[in-house]
């Protein structure tokens, strides 16, 4: 297969109950379809002249007319845009020059002037949504590996509706064709719903502080998105939520979980639960366990899990997470749920990753067992000069509520590798989210994970091996330093966390593997509303940590309960935020994506207090 195929989701046509969640109108047009836009018939090898006689036919199986606006067909020289609505059960034909085609069959074209050149001694012919997604492809002549089918003079077309994106779906016509007419079907629509199940809550039940909604759902074709509803207003997109009781009144709830095919068809579960919180007891807090750990493309070692485990942490700021928001957040997903059986007497993980990441060593990702408050991804950030810079990797912001004080966890993940320019391109990005940083004003901060550089202070016996320089930890650790100094912050003193309470020991992160490279390279830093309050750090000390990633992770208890609240308020907060960040893809590390993305921020309103049943400083924590 030349690409992978992506499925698509059908319209939302109704959903009744009884009552409704939201206003959804059935659509005319049907621009996401489960059954795709099939390539029919190509014509690339013309009796008379092909720069006049090529074309393309393609066919609408679904049952809805779709749209293809914006859409476009591509060989290996060039692209075509496309435009127009399909019919349901109708062709399409895409033709080089409108007069030659209807001398040649009688009948018109349905758009003509395309300017792709179809190669006769082979090519190849994609069809993309407007998103760039491939709908439907075809080669000839061996341009792709497999594709033997060859023509002179006659047009290749396609046996049925059966697509395997292989040579089988098609035959020599041993003609000049028809087109517009053919053996393709109209698929039925598929009209079965999924079945869905919330499986950890019992109707009627009595529930209170944090709740764990889990969903289910099982359907005929695949299930493609989920909802969960809390009293009709939209909670979560996907298959969990951790529902704190403590910001809801007491007495009767609803909750309505929801799923819905590929086809468009939703399925519903709803139940309803009475909040009592009248017995919680809210109990002072111990010290917790704040963790950083670059995981290795996205947890190539499953051992990186075992890692997890044994420092069970209590916020975890993950590196390397690009792959964990591919199928809306499936893998994230699946960890949260995996990590919350295995530490079933504690209080659950909420998580967050980045998204639209494309490869898997980009990316970060939280878990909190604590609410986070917002969420925030920057591809871009503002230099000293006012001048906006696209960071290599993206910077993730959390505002995570830890017994009603509010804290920010940043992760960064600086530009890797030796040299000047990957030098440049950490620098620039630290000078960016100091400025940032700056810019939220006086509040508690930690700074969190992979900065491929070196401490300023890491000499003599703590040197690391390597060429990684030391400017964006000079410029937070070192306001007197006279290259970097420059850039240090206004707002903050800063504090390397494992430096401050090891000062003797070499605490490296990196090399392992690689003796060669050995360097402390991952850091948690920390800003002048943590002073005191920190308690140990350890680095790579759990069993599995040699084999789990190529980097240790990084830890330190923090005692919260002595953090003096701020009471400035951001000049950047808002309770209802959304942004757009352009990015480009040419200094994406590794980037394979999309040359851009969107990044939305939400911001989730109300200030929760939160606070655990039964923290205590448990011995299983290192």
């Amino acid at each position: 297969m030349l690409y992978s195929k992506s499925r698509k989701l059908a319209i939302f046509l109704s959903l009744t109950l009884c009552f409704t969640i939201g206003a959804n109108l059935p659509s005319l047009i049907n621009a996401n379809p489960a059954v795709h836009v099939i390539i029919t018939e190509v014509l690339y090898d013309a009796p008379n002249d092909d720069a006049t006689e090529e074309w393309i036919e393609l066919f609408n199986p679904s049952s809805l007319p779709i749209s293809i606006e914006s859409w476009t067909l591509s060989d290996n020289v060039g692209n075509f845009g496309l435009s127009g609505i399909i019919p349901s059960g109708e062709y399409f034909i895409i033709a080089r020059d409108g007069t030659a085609f209807q001398n040649l069959y009688s009948i018109s074209a349905d758009i003509t002037g395309s300017d792709l050149a179809l190669g006769n001694s082979g090519d190849w012919l994609k069809l993309s949504d407007a998103s760039n997604n491939e709908i439907d492809m075809v080669a000839w002549e061996n341009e792709v590996a497999g594709w033997d089918i060859f023509a002179i003079d006659s047009t290749i077309r396609r046996i049925s509706n059966v697509d395997t994106d292989s040579v089988s779906d098609w035959e020599l016509s041993n003609s000049l064709g028809n087109p517009g007419t053919g053996p393709h079907i109209v698929v039925p629509a598929d009209d079965i719903s999924p079945t869905v199940s919330i499986d950890n809550i019992v109707n009627g039940s009595t529930v209170f502080g944090i709740v764990q909604i889990l969903v289910s759902a099982t359907d005929n074709d695949l299930v493609s998105s989920y909802e969960i509803f809390i009293d009709e207003e939209l909670k979560s997109t996907t298959k969990f939520f951790n529902w704190n009781t403590l910001t809801a009144l007491d007495g009767d709830h609803s909750i309505v979980a929801r799923a819905q095919d590929n086809s468009g068809n939703w399925g519903v579960s709803l139940l309803n639960v009475i909040v009592d919180n009248s017995n919680y007891v809210q109990l002072d807090i111990s010290p917790i366990k704040f963790m950083t750990y670059n995981i290795e493309r996205s947890g190539s070692d499953p051992d990186w899990i075992n890692v997890v485990k044994q420092e069970n942490p209590d916020i975890i700021v993950y590196i390397e997470t690009g792959n964990w928001d591919d199928g809306n957040n499936e893998q994230l997903n699946q960890h949260l749920v995996e990590f919350n059986d295995y530490f079933s007497n504690e209080p659950p993980y909420v998580g967050n990753t980045g998204q639209n990441i494309g490869f898997s060593t980009s990316g970060e990702a939280i878990m909190s067992r604590f609410p986070i408050l917002s969420t925030t991804q920057l591809s871009d950030v503002q230099l000293d000069d006012g001048s906006k810079y696209d960071v290599s990797h993206d910077f993730m912001i959390w505002e995570i509520d830890v017994n009603g004080e509010t804290i920010y966890v940043i992760g960064s993940h600086l530009k890797c590798c030796g040299g000047a320019d990957n030098e440049e391109k950490r620098e620039r990005a630290q000078e960016g989210i100091i400025n940032y940083m700056d810019r939220l004003g006086d509040v508690p901060i930690i700074y969190a994970g992979d900065l491929n550089s070196f401490s300023p202070f890491d000499i003599g016996d703590l040197a690391p091996e390597g060429d990684l320089a030391s400017g964006p930890l000079a410029m937070m650790l070192d306001p007197e330093n006279a290259e970097y100094g420059q850039f240090t912050s206004t707002q903050h003193t800063f504090i390397d966390v494992f430096r401050e309470l090891n000062p003797s020991k070499t605490g490296y992160t990196f090399g392992h593997q690689d003796p060669t490279l050995e360097s402390r390279i991952d850091f948690i830093i920390a800003n002048q509303h943590f002073i005191g309050d920190l308690i140990n750090s350890t680095t790579g000390d759990a069993g599995p940590a040699d084999t789990g990633s190529d980097h240790y992770n990084v830890d330190v208890f923090i005692k919260f309960d002595y953090i003096v609240k701020s009471t400035s308020i951001s000049s950047i907060q808002s309770s209802s935020i959304q942004s757009t960040f352009s990015q480009s893809s040419s200094d994406k590390e590794d980037a394979t994506g999309p040359g851009s993305l969107t990044t939305i921020i939400t911001v989730l309103s109300t200030s929760i207090l939160f606070s655990f049943r039964y923290r205590t400083f448990k011995s299983t924590k290192k």
